[in-house]
């Protein structure tokens, strides 16, 4: 089994759990507002989570 060595949080593209732990959110909610905001990109079989557009979507449309 290959175990990716080069993850990390400062990339431009994230996973769920990444994205999860910067969010403080579940996984349920992570893949549904990145599928919201469009900022899903799928390499292969990965799924993988823009950051800027998963945070700007979420400072504009869930802030009071």
């Amino acid at each position: 089994m290959h175990i990716a060595q080069y993850r990390s949080a400062e990339g431009t593209l994230l996973t769920i759990e990444q994205a999860c732990q910067l969010s403080n959110l579940g996984k349920s909610t992570v893949r549904q507002i990145a599928e919201e905001s469009g900022a899903v990109r799928r390499i292969g079989r990965s799924f993988r989570i823009n950051r800027r557009i998963f945070f700007d979507y979420i400072e504009a449309a869930y802030t009071e």
